[in-house]
């Protein structure tokens, strides 16, 4: 990895390179190819950002928007192609935000509030562009739809229709956070790459110290009261509030992961823990996110590294 970095940093030809080849190879990659080579291009724009700044960043970021768009342009890629290619672009574009804002703020939590926000804005100038967000989201799961009604899938229209009213409740929420968690990889391996580099150590010191501020965790409050009492709302507020706390699930969870990272450092137990974390995380997502995300939100106030290191003391 150091050498893939180094690579990147050595000119601006290179980071180039880096960054437009896996984009242009991704527009017509497998999926689980497509992702690896998307991340790649935006641990590229990120590394540049952070490491020399966001101009610079910005610089590698249009080159690759222009370069991949004029590939699929040239090579007349289907429309579900083109919303894949600007998501893509959508993904480099958070990458490079969130890289200018941790090189000029130096600031992990600062980073990630930025970009929860833009991710929250992207959901709300959705319900606000589309008429029917709802009906809009279902026309899309309609194709998905007509796959799983077919004999043999083992599912009966009901359930299919079930299915498909839940997944269209939190459609946009769900893509917005996918490509969020995209951006937010994209950065930490840029970021960790660059601790290879230059400060060995200091990308885990970050990860572990993460922590959302206070106010962001009074809002988060907030939603979560509004969403209590959204039958009174209305039914685009109550899907609106839904959808945001999508995304607001994902942050706290990778902030729990950072806190539960620093507590395992703390007793110098951190491999063997922390594998089982992430397999649980896995395995049994729907019980270990909350626990994840009620110990990020409580973090705020509580303060759980600071007393477990007292103790420990």
């Amino acid at each position: 990895m150091r050498v893939i970095a180094s690579y990147i940093l050595k000119g601006p030809l290179q980071a180039v390179l880096a960054a437009t080849v896996p984009a242009i190879v991704s527009i017509s990659a497998p999926f689980l190819l497509k992702l690896l080579l998307v991340y790649f291009s935006g641990v590229a724009i990120a590394l540049v950002s952070l490491r020399i700044g966001g101009r610079k960043g910005l610089g590698i970021l249009l080159i690759t928007v222009f370069a991949v768009l004029l590939a699929g342009q040239v090579m007349q890629i289907n429309v579900n192609a083109r919303l894949d290619l600007w998501n893509s672009v959508y993904l480099w574009a958070l990458v490079w935000v969130a890289a200018s804002v941790w090189q000029w703020s130096q600031s992990l939590s600062l980073t990630f509030e930025v970009t929860g926000l833009i991710s929250i804005i992207t959901v709300i100038m959705y319900f606000v562009i589309v008429d029917n967000p709802f009906q809009t989201n279902l026309g899309l799961l309609e194709p998905l739809g007509q796959v799983l009604s077919q004999p043999g899938s083992g599912m009966s229209a009901q359930e299919v229709n079930a299915m498909l009213l839940s997944a269209a409740t939190i459609l946009t929420g769900s893509i917005v956070a996918y490509t969020a968690l995209g951006a937010i990889i994209s950065l930490f391996v840029a970021r960790s790459w660059q601790a290879k580099l230059f400060n060995p150590g200091g990308w885990q010191q970050e990860f572990r110290a993460l922590r959302l501020s206070r106010h962001v965790g009074i809002m988060t409050i907030a939603l979560i009261v509004a969403m209590v009492f959204s039958s009174h709302l209305g039914e685009s507020i109550g899907l609106l509030l839904i959808n945001i706390s999508v995304i607001i699930g994902l942050l706290y969870v990778i902030v729990g992961l950072g806190i539960a990272h620093a507590l395992l450092a703390l007793k110098d137990s951190s491999g063997f823990w922390l594998v089982g974390l992430y397999a649980l995380l896995i395995l049994l997502s729907q019980l270990v996110a909350p626990l994840l995300m009620a110990l990020a939100l409580t973090d705020i106030w509580v303060d759980y590294r600071t007393r477990f290191a007292k103790k420990l003391s």
